[in-house]
């Protein structure tokens, strides 16, 4: 072997060496996202995201979902680790005024959501038709159903509300097979359904939020919110944006959340702003105790 193809060798065995050093000592971030998957999807939809994340900043990402809405809400309430969310509106705002989560991009689109049934005959009653009826969902406090909520709220004149969905597409099924006479679906999915009819619709929010903890480097939640935002540019990222749903994520106005959180007021657990900033400073400042004696030594 001539002088110059081992020096060569040795230049390329050099490179390879230190990337993977790099690659060693990336960070690595989790992404809790909500529980509109099956545990056994997670990685297939939410794969393309951390793989470009990954990508883009050098650093290394996985994804962790609660099993249900209902734990996702107790562990936000915890205050359960977490490095990235990704979650609708409602769950961002508590997060921000509860635990000081820092908002990097959000999809452009708003969020909405639908109750669309198949008979033709409760179709024909209108709003009033889901009434008394049941109706497929993901489980409390999810954004569709706290908007239903909010919407219907005389006790007595609210659907039934059946959280037997383990992702949204399960809804049509189930009011196919009969199990249920309406479901509750982003407004996308039930407009994409000639099946069934939409009977109701709920005011649109601000879309879906990435958000980061307040503990992270300012220069990693920096390459997230750069990368999110220029992600739509990406030549893989139709994968990302179909699994998502969203055409681009943008900036976030803030502004636009503030009171969302109160969608989840009558979620068990709920602490309103004012109270929970209360007993936490009475938390973090405990009463003074007796003045220190001057040592004598």
């Amino acid at each position: 072997m001539s002088i110059l193809s081992r020096g060569a060798l040795l230049a390329a065995f050099a490179t390879v060496m230190a990337l993977a050093a790099g690659r060693s000592h990336a960070a690595e971030y989790t992404l809790v996202v909500e529980p509109t998957f099956p545990a056994a999807q997670l990685r297939e939809v939410y794969g393309p995201l951390l793989a470009y994340l990954d990508r883009s900043t050098g650093q290394r990402f996985s994804v962790r979902a609660a099993p249900s809405f209902n734990q996702h809400w107790r562990d936000l309430r915890a205050g359960t680790r977490a490095d990235f969310v990704f979650e609708e509106g409602h769950f961002f705002d508590y997060r921000r005024q509860r635990s000081g989560f820092v908002a990097l991009a959000r999809t452009q689109e708003d969020s909405a959501y639908a109750i669309a049934v198949a008979d033709p005959e409760i179709a024909a009653e209108g709003r009033d038709g889901i009434v008394g009826r049941t109706v497929a969902s993901l489980g409390a406090p999810n954004l569709g159903d706290v908007l239903v909520f909010d919407d219907f709220r005389n006790p007595l004149a609210q659907p039934e509300m059946r959280p037997i969905s383990s992702k949204w597409s399960d809804g049509p099924d189930l009011v196919f097979a009969g199990d249920v006479e309406g479901t509750l679906l982003p407004a996308y999915l039930a407009a994409e359904n000639p099946a069934l009819t939409e009977i109701w619709r709920s005011r649109d929010v601000p879309g879906r939020v990435l958000s980061a903890s307040p503990e992270l480097p300012q220069d990693v939640r920096q390459k997230v919110a750069e990368a999110m935002l220029r992600l739509h540019e990406d030549p893989e990222a139709f994968a990302v944006m179909n699994e998502l749903r969203t055409e681009r994520f943008v900036p976030v106005d803030v502004a636009t959340y503030a009171g969302l959180e109160r969608l989840l007021a009558n979620s068990f657990g709920y602490t309103p702003p004012a109270r929970a900033a209360a007993a936490t400073a009475a938390g973090a400042a405990p009463a003074p105790g007796p003045a220190p004696t001057a040592r004598s030594d």
